[in-house]
């Protein structure tokens, strides 16, 4: 039996801008059905490879194939299957909510006005008022509920609960995995909210300078650890660290690293006497903090 092809397939794309590559050799392939967390710095590409992989923006070279189809050239049928909440908001804002998905939902074969005013009373949001005097965070809510409601195959959030408290937050997430259990969707989720990604993510996607650094399942950056080296700087200089997957000086003397729990005693056993080998908290958070910086 074939395997089924990845509902996203980004080979080598490069995007530049102004001189500078936004996305350099960036390459990414998402199976059917997986919840990826994208994270990564301010700036790396997170929000262009977004939108390359919706077809918004051309490639300089690559190229990107969603859900079958060169993401520039999908037909409107495939187009219907994609819900989007961009990192800004885009949502009319002279319009009422109402009037709002009414709008956009004409041009969704699938969209569901039932399910749409279910999941506003549900997040708390008024559907009659203009969308302009909503909170930023009722707001993005909305932006949520309006691509959810179109009953996508494929949904693209861009940092979508920056603007929400934790209550909002974890109602939002709670949708998300009620959408999962209903249907076989698949999500790529940008973010800075490590904490929530481990909640609902089945992947991790790192970016670094506009290329993907690391892509693996959940409970791979999960296991790993960190830990700080400390011994004379010297001997520190001529230490490879080859067992560690992020390795950085964070002061004379001392380097930090994270580590797969299965290679740090090849580690420990690589050490001269002098450096001394010590654990730090390792929670999804710390680790990856650790990775980005």
């Amino acid at each position: 039996m074939q395997p089924a092809s990845p509902v996203i397939e980004a080979t080598n794309i490069v995007k530049v801008y102004g001189g500078r590559r936004a996305l350099d050799q960036a390459s990414i392939a998402i199976p059917r059905g997986a919840i990826v967390g994208l994270l990564g710095a301010n700036g790396c590409g997170k929000t262009t490879l977004l939108r390359v992989l919706l077809g918004l923006l051309p490639v300089d070279s690559g190229r990107a194939h969603v859900l079958g189809g060169d993401a520039r050239d999908l037909p409107p049928e495939a187009r219907a299957r994609i819900g989007y909440v961009p990192q800004s908001s885009d949502l009319f804002g002279w319009l009422t909510g109402t009037v709002m998905l009414r709008y956009v939902g004409s041009f969704y074969p699938l969209y569901d006005p039932h399910y749409a005013q279910a999941l506003a009373e549900r997040l708390q949001v008024s559907l009659k008022t203009e969308i302009q005097s909503l909170s930023p965070g009722q707001q993005q809510r909305l932006s949520f509920i309006r691509a959810i409601s179109t009953r996508p195959d494929l949904l693209l959030l861009d940092e979508p609960m920056a603007a929400l408290d934790p209550a909002a937050r974890l109602a939002v997430i709670e949708e998300l995995l009620l959408v999962k259990q209903e249907r076989d969707i698949t999500v790529i989720v940008s973010s800075h909210l490590i904490h929530d990604l481990a909640r609902y993510c089945t992947h991790l996607a790192v970016m670094e300078s506009g290329r993907i650094a690391a892509h693996e399942p959940m409970a791979h950056f999960a296991a790993l650890t960190r830990h700080t080296a400390r011994g004379p700087e010297e001997i520190l200089k001529a230490q490879l660290f080859a067992q560690a997957v992020r390795l950085r000086k964070s002061a004379e003397g001392e380097r930090s690293m994270v580590i797969a729990p299965e290679r740090l005693q090849a580690l420990r056993d690589s050490l001269p006497a002098e450096v001394s080998l010590h654990p730090l908290p390792s929670d999804l958070e710390a680790v990856m903090s650790e990775w980005m910086r």
